[in-house]
């Protein structure tokens, strides 16, 4: 009996990966002074909050630029430290796993991060 190899789906980057590490390392850095880590669940959860940010931009008809997507993604991260639990486990899985919770958060606002 034979394996055969199942084909790996083709990995698709995200547009403006860079810029959004940027923009979580800025941000983290302003409020705590040092660099965060960036291993581990850390890329897989930055790239779920992303693409969660992306599909509901898209499905509110907003053509996702990089200047909108980083203006959102920084808006989320307000929002996010705005809550005391999540500014004091500051870790993207944290925020991955409460984003629900912060674009309701935001959309109760009334603000462009929804």
């Amino acid at each position: 009996m034979t394996k055969t190899k199942k084909e790996k789906k083709p990995k698709v980057a995200e547009p403006y990966w860079q810029d959004f590490i940027d923009c979580y390392f800025e941000f983290t850095k302003s409020k705590f002074t040092v660099k965060p880590s960036f291993d581990g669940s850390a890329p897989r959860d930055l790239k779920n909050i992303v693409q969660t940010l992306k599909k509901r931009a898209q499905d509110a008809g907003i053509e996702w630029t990089k200047e909108i997507a980083i203006h959102r993604f920084t808006l989320f991260l307000q929002y996010a430290f705005s809550d005391w639990w999540l500014s004091e486990n500051w870790l993207l899985q944290n925020i991955n796993r409460q984003k629900d919770k912060i674009i309701f958060k935001a959309a109760k606002n009334k603000n462009e991060v929804q």
